[in-house]
């Protein structure tokens, strides 16, 4: 005689809720035969469809294109799982772009972390071109949600009224007369962190490092490039990684 299990036992073997298998059942997915008291029963047969069930939907397959391709032929299957494999790429691609920008964050808090330990450390700039950047124009907007760090601001050092420049970093191959920066050799650019306070107007301390430099050295251009938000000292703030021309 062969095996015979109840649900729950079943539940235990498989380690899925007997909740999970009874919403299979509604669905089609599976027919237990009744027992002689009326309970649901699970031969081999019923365990098999379980176990193919378990790995479809640990693959990503919806319920509903289970069932579907329980009626497809051999070339139907084959095309669904091509269909399936597609998605689960496209997912993958997703999930990939993700795990960058987060690994790309956590690395912009190291450089938070080493900036405050180390400032004024000699730097090249890693992009070669800004353009001012106004948030009505669309294809620049969509730059800068993509990845926030591309943002930068624009200064004259040797323009003490403090008036910037907002930009974003263009690609290297960007023309037009709203570049307003290009990275040339032989310049030297020293590095420092910029805080600034969200929520009392972007109250920032850009010039008082600004100052510090000019004590030893002249100074032309900064350019400050957003790195992240976070809470300091009970206080919404931004940090930006600033990039001091001197000579």
């Amino acid at each position: 005689m062969e095996d015979i299990f109840s649900i729950g036992e079943v539940s235990g073997l498989l380690e899925v809720p007997a909740a999970t298998i009874r919403f299979w059942e509604q669905e089609g997915l599976i027919s237990p035969c009744k027992g002689a008291n009326r309970y649901r029963a699970y031969g081999p047969r019923e365990l098999a469809e379980i176990a193919d069930v378990i790995f479809l939907r640990s693959s990503g397959v919806p319920v509903k294109k289970i069932l579907q391709l329980r009626r497809f032929d051999l070339e139907q299957y084959q095309g669904g799982l091509r269909q399936m494999e597609e998605h689960m790429q496209r997912h993958l691609d997703t999930c990939q772009r993700i795990c960058g920008q987060i690994q790309k964050q956590m690395a912009n808090t190291q450089e938070v972390l080493r900036l405050q330990r180390e400032p004024y450390q000699p730097e090249e700039v890693p992009f070669e071109k800004i353009a001012r950047f106004d948030f009505h124009e669309q294809e620049k907007l969509r730059r800068y949600s993509s990845d926030p760090t591309l943002y930068v601001r624009y200064f004259d050092t040797r323009d003490m009224s403090g008036t910037e420049t907002r930009c974003i970093v263009m690609p290297p191959e960007a023309s037009g007369p709203d570049l307003c920066w290009e990275r040339s050799t032989g310049g030297t650019f020293l590095t420092f962190l910029i805080r600034e306070q969200v929520d009392r107007d972007y109250h920032s301390d850009v010039w008082e490092s600004v100052k510090e430099v000019q004590k030893r050295r002249r100074t032309g251009i900064l350019l400050a490039q957003y790195l992240l938000t976070a809470v300091e000292q009970d206080e919404r703030t931004d940090f930006l990684k600033g990039y001091i021309q001197v000579c």
